[in-house]
């Protein structure tokens, strides 16, 4: 994958391989810079958004490719559409709600039923954080492969995100996890830059093949079908993890959490769709899905960019895993009443991790994943749905809120009951 003759390149091959790494230093320079290393909109933006643009951004081109074809770039609108609705019945709950069950009212009727609806969706999320961890440390287990020769092989794969897990759950166990929770912000800025640098580096390459009139889109062999809905639905979980700034409570006031939510679901929007658009014309070269598809298609644009993908990827699965764990384990505290001390949880969760990496593919626990995700974002919109019907009807958009929650709240459902596995995808084109 790595050797490369050079004497063999073109100069637009130079020009584009300069631009990936001419756009990712200036990226990192800018992140670096004092302003936004103190901007706490800034800060508060990362978390939601190194969660949706984590992994998801690692799968979406051949996750896509396969479902959607030529269509990727309207199903990938179509998808973060659905997930800004949903961000928005979150963000109605960081307003509304959250004060009544943080606050956890012991009188009956609504309060104690939006604060036992909270706890129930808690509950979910923490299922939906242990499945992502292990999806997390797979995925970081294949991309740390890659490089040696061993891509495709589940047992190493498998052992490596073994011994990540045993790390994570150990470390948790003796000293906590808080001390490499600050990884994430670096992770993200570098991720962000690597993806700026391959936009760029694709942008260049479909603007040369518009102007040599060589401009074309591969021609897949796509069906639009109930089970194609389906499958865009069980593929939910590449815009997941904005619902992490209902829960930075302690850190950030509620109007800089719905602020930094909107700011980290524009910007991942934009780049999913940006990239789907852009790749769309390297599909072709997907004939069946892999967790390390990206490091193909990205080959295919710039020498240099599947190096600084795995680099990128590498560090944002290791953070990604270590924030749900952290995540999840305050949140089975909270939960317990302090019953269970975080320490432990980091243990379980780990093990629990353990067990479900051994006992599945990478592809069903993305789609394991999107279940229990869409099963919290569910209760979310049923509580947004039932505080607009019972005090926010005459205010705050009245009754179009109340339909517009509870069809979302419906949606979610339907992502849980009826997404096809993403497994079943594959497959010849």
């Amino acid at each position: 994958m790595f050797n490369v003759g050079f004497g063999q390149l073109s100069s637009s091959d130079w020009i584009t391989n300069g631009l990936v790494l001419v756009t990712t230093a200036l990226l990192l320079v800018f992140f670096e810079r004092r302003q936004m290393r103190q901007s706490r909109l800034w800060l508060a933006t990362v978390t939601p958004l190194a969660s949706i643009i984590g992994s998801g951004f690692l799968v979406v081109a051949p996750l896509l490719g396969f479902i959607a074809g030529s269509w990727a770039t309207l199903a990938m609108i179509a998808i973060v559409a659905l997930a800004y609705f949903v961000g928005a019945a979150v963000r109605y709950n960081i307003a509304h709600v959250e004060d009544i069950t943080e606050a956890d009212y012991g009188r009956g009727g609504l309060d104690r039923a939006l604060t036992w609806m909270e706890r129930a969706g808690k509950m979910a999320l923490v299922v939906a954080y242990i499945i992502a961890i292990t999806f997390y440390v797979e995925l970081l287990g294949a991309f740390v492969l890659r490089p040696f020769g061993f891509e495709g092989h589940e047992v190493l794969q498998k052992a490596v995100a073994t011994g990540l897990l045993i790390f994570i759950g150990g470390f948790g166990l003796w000293r906590g996890l808080r001390q490499l929770e600050g990884l994430e912000k670096y992770a993200v800025d570098i991720k962000l830059s690597i993806i700026a640098g391959f936009l760029v580096a694709l942008a260049f390459v479909n603007a040369e093949r518009i102007t040599m009139g060589a401009w074309d889109l591969p021609s897949l062999d796509t069906s639009w079908d109930v089970d194609t809905l389906r499958k865009l639905l069980g593929a939910f979980l590449i815009v997941q993890g904005f619902e992490t700034s209902r829960y930075l409570r302690g850190a950030y006031s509620a109007d800089t959490r719905i602020i930094t939510m909107r700011y980290a679901q524009w910007i991942s929007a934009g780049i999913y769709v940006a990239f789907v658009a852009l790749a769309t014309i390297f599909f072709g070269m997907f004939h069946t899905i892999s967790e390390t598809g990206i490091i193909t298609l990205s080959s295919s644009v710039a020498f240099t960019l599947p190096a600084l993908l795995i680099i990128g990827a590498v560090m944002s699965q290791f953070s990604a895993a270590v924030a749900d764990t952290i995540g999840s384990g305050g949140l089975l505290e909270e939960v317990t009443r302090g019953y269970l001390k975080h320490q432990w949880v980091y243990a379980g969760v780990a093990s629990l991790s353990i067990v479900l990496l051994w006992s599945s593919n990478i592809f069903t626990v993305i789609a394991y994943a999107s279940r229990a995700f869409a099963a919290y974002y569910m209760v979310q919109c049923a509580m947004a749905a039932l505080y607009a019907a019972t005090r926010g009807r005459n205010n705050d958009g009245g009754w179009a809120y109340v339909t517009g929650f509870a069809a979302l709240s419906m949606a979610m459902l339907a992502i849980a009951v009826f997404g096809i596995p993403a497994e079943t995808v594959g497959g010849n084109q």
